[in-house]
């Protein structure tokens, strides 16, 4: 009996233990941070070159800067979008402060173009006698002349200017000229010819 007992019984073969290598990845997550402040700075970049709207990107670009550095700073988080961010952030700054002081610049050259103090002579050529009329710091002046007759304003309260010039209509034969010099330099003449001869001049400082 015992060896049937013997024969039946299974053999006790012990399985050999299998073994998994397993590999660690590190598993960079999204970094919301760092989205955040790429938005931020695209829009504060695109706010930046538009004029006087640029002002906003003193706002919007520091705030891309902060949270892009703060999302480079997180663990195992993707910082691809964080570090454009901050580079958006600082090209917005750079690109609206170059906008601004452009935009000042212009602002004041125009304003200094205004308030400045001009030199605007009046000049009128005529064959016979005319009436003149011309503009002064205090408004419109008239004037009878019989000859030539030139004059001379210096002032910055005023930058259009105007002056006419209209002759005897009893002389069929008369010829009238005017001309506007502004700080020197003609802005504008005329001439007229016949009985009651008319010219008509006007100036401004801005295309003197």
């Amino acid at each position: 009996m015992s060896d049937i007992r013997n024969d039946m019984a299974p053999s006790a073969t012990p399985e050999q233990p299998q073994i998994h290598h397993v590999q660690l990845v590190e598993d960079k997550r999204k970094n919301g941070l760092g989205v955040a402040s790429f938005v931020v700075g695209i829009v504060a970049a695109a706010f930046s070159i538009i004029p006087l709207v640029g002002m906003i990107a003193f706002f919007l670009g520091p705030v891309a800067i902060i949270l892009g550095i703060i999302a480079v700073f997180l663990k195992n988080r993707r910082k691809g979008l964080a570090i454009t961010g901050v580079i958006l952030g600082v090209v917005s700054l750079i690109v609206a402060g170059v906008m601004t002081a452009a935009i000042g610049a212009a602002a004041k050259s125009v304003d200094d173009s205004i308030n400045a103090e001009h030199t605007v002579e009046y000049v009128v050529t005529t064959s016979g006698p005319a009436s003149i009329s011309y503009w002064t710091a205090g408004g419109s002046s008239t004037e009878d002349i019989t000859a030539n007759w030139k004059k001379s304003i210096t002032s910055k309260e005023f930058n259009v200017t105007s002056l006419t010039v209209t002759g005897d209509y009893s002389d069929k034969a008369g010829a009238v000229s005017c001309e506007i010099l502004i700080d020197g330099k003609s802005a504008g003449k005329n001439t007229g010819k016949g009985a009651g001869a008319h010219a008509s001049c006007s100036g401004n400082t801005w295309n003197k």
